[in-house]
């Protein structure tokens, strides 16, 4: 155990006296660095990164996530971002945007919410930015660096780290909502609302644990196929590590590069044709199916996924040749039956030869893992936010579905609805046992009359609206739509930096919380008890003659959660992180430990 001596340091603050101090500054709440700040100002560099002893510091608890957070790239291209004349550090920015995240902050604005001048200790400072401050630095570094390229170069490394994870590519849209009134985006089906509403689609890529690799974000969006062909297919080509060469493909002519898992909505055997001149291998579910297999194919089998308990599954395996009607495109596929506990059948479409059948069965039902990650980022770290309410132009050639067409098939089909419902009542409506001569056969024959002219009137309006859909084309270029139907796209280059910055805050949470589940009675509460850490507060000590940053962290509710806790600071302490823009080694412990 380091020697953690401080008779040389002052006595440390209590929350009292800071919350004291920080009241009664004349700069603003809690800019207790007066010197710093004027300093800051006429020489134009940034301040210092000092520590102090503190006791009780509230929040202290999220700094057991420091080494993850820098072990994901959060500090890494910081470089790039740098900017002169400022006070706040560009690594302290990037820190408290990570904390604000894991504090599960969901915008900038809620950042005053928080004891400002609490967190600004636990990252050496005397507060932690204000929001105007951070808004302003999230706008300046979108417009030093390309947010886009780190993105990109981030992405990329996380595949490399973890090569084994990266060869199966996990691909998904989540429509992102528009609740704003000016100009919106085009409608689009959402799923999980089964409505048709206005917004942008996000294609996440990710892996089979749920960690994301990136997001690219399409407010015209053209389905998730050509996202992949246009978007995605080259990125992979270049970034997915480990990929087999020429010589491994053609002396085995069944193996692939790397293999995409996406849902229904990427089925296409055409698709999976084009996929596989490249050599690249897919697992979807199959559309369309009616029939159902003997259950004497079935058989139990044993798997188990990287991280994950292991699993038996039913499953039963059959080759089948697909092909697209009207398509001179045919190709071979593993068809692999799921049957479950009460005789549902799932079957899951692959090109994959080579991997085993119990795989691929765990490998298309991890897709869930996905879905769930869209949950958790959506309810924890607000990624359907809007960050800002700056918009950036859409390009001219952008191809849409025209407005004047979308209106057309949207009456047609009123129409038929309606014409469905009258040839109904019109069908119903029947003569019985009324006698010829009396009154009610009038009567029958003139709503009979009625509704055979309403008829051929929905008759002849459907008639009128193909022909003026005929005449009008399905889709138009950007620039073709009427300047009062033009529209902005909303996701901007300050989201996607604020995103990327979820996302290593969402990887850093993941990687602690797969380390500690062998270490819990039940794992699914292993990222409960890491908000819980979050927000607990700790004491800091400063050695500066051991060049030590010890962290105290308070005990939890529970015994059995301490003992996590040992568990987590010793696994920390093994990373010998040194606390950003310092030469102090982090050590981390419970409090009295």
């Amino acid at each position: 155990m380091p020697d953690s001596k401080f008779q040389s340091e002052p006595e440390s603050l209590t929350k009292s006296e800071r919350s004291i101090i920080d009241d009664t500054q004349k700069m603003g709440k809690a800019c207790s660095n007066v010197l710093e700040r004027v300093l800051s100002v006429k020489t134009r560099t940034s301040c210092d990164i000092k520590f102090s002893n503190q006791t009780d510091l509230q929040h202290a608890g999220v700094l057991l996530a420091l080494p993850a957070l820098i072990t994901q790239g959060l500090l890494r291209y910081e470089e790039d971002f740098k900017i002169d004349g400022v006070y706040y550090p560009t690594g302290s920015i990037f820190l408290s945007l990570a904390i604000l995240s894991l504090l599960r902050i969901k915008t900038i604005s809620g950042a005053g919410s928080l004891p400002s001048g609490e967190l600004g200790r636990a990252i050496g400072l005397d507060r932690i930015p204000e929001v105007k401050t951070l808004r302003g630095r999230v706008a300046a570094f979108c417009q030093k660096t390309d947010v886009i390229k780190w993105s990109q170069t981030l992405s990329k490394d996380w595949m490399e780290d973890h090569p084994e994870l990266s060869a199966i590519l996990y691909i998904d849209g989540h429509v992102k909502l528009y609740y704003g009134k000016d100009k919106t985006p085009p409608k689009r089906f959402v799923s999980r609302m089964r409505l048709c509403l206005s917004g942008t689609t996000d294609y996440w890529v990710n892996d089979m644990l749920g960690q994301p690799f990136f997001v690219i974000n399409k407010t015209i969006s053209k389905g998730l196929i050509a996202t992949i062909k246009e978007n995605l297919l080259e990125r992979f080509d270049n970034d997915v590590p480990s990929q087999a060469d020429e010589k491994e493909l053609e002396q085995n002519k069944y193996k692939s590069r790397y293999m995409l898992v996406f849902d229904r909505e990427g089925y296409s055997p055409d698709f999976f044709y084009d996929l596989w001149q490249k050599r690249i291998s897919v697992c979807t579910y199959k559309k369309n199916v009616k029939d159902k297999w003997d259950d004497n194919e079935f058989s139990t089998y044993k798997g188990t996924l990287p991280f994950g308990a292991e699993k038996k599954i039913e499953l039963a395996e059959r080759g089948v040749l697909l092909q697209n009607k009207g398509s001179k495109k045919m190709i071979w596929a593993r068809e692999i039956r799921k049957k479950s506990k009460s005789g549902h059948q799932t079957s899951i479409i692959s090109t994959n030869y080579t991997l085993s059948i119990v795989m691929i069965g765990l490998y298309m039902f991890a897709r869930w893992s996905q879905e769930n990650f869209f949950k958790y980022m959506m309810e924890n770290f607000g990624i359907d936010t809007l960050v800002s309410y700056f918009k950036e132009k859409i390009s001219d050639t952008s191809v849409l579905v025209n407005p004047e067409y979308r209106q057309l098939e949207s009456l047609r089909k009123k129409l038929t609805s309606k014409l469905s419902r009258i040839k109904i009542k019109f069908a119903s409506l029947i003569l019985g046992n009324t006698p010829i001569e009396s009154k009610p056969m009038e009567k029958y024959l003139i709503k009979k009359e009625e509704l055979k002219i309403e008829i051929e009137n929905y008759e002849n309006e459907i008639e009128e609206v193909k022909k003026k859909k005929k005449s009008v084309p399905r889709k138009i270029n950007y620039s073709e739509l009427p300047e009062n139907e033009k529209f902005d796209g909303v996701i901007n280059q300050r989201k996607h930096f604020l995103d990327t910055i979820k996302l290593i805050a969402y990887r850093a949470e993941t990687s602690i919380s797969n380390n500690i589940k062998k270490w819990m009675s039940h794992e699914d509460e292993s990222r409960l008890l890491l908000k819980q850490i979050y927000k607990t507060d700790a004491n800091i000590k400063v050695d500066e003659k051991n060049k030590l940053l010890t962290i105290e962290i308070h005990h939890l509710a529970y015994w059995k959660d301490d003992k996590i806790l040992q568990k987590i600071c010793d696994m920390m302490n093994e990373t010998e992180t040194k606390f950003p823009d310092t030469d102090l080694t982090i050590f981390y412990k419970p409090v009295s430990s």
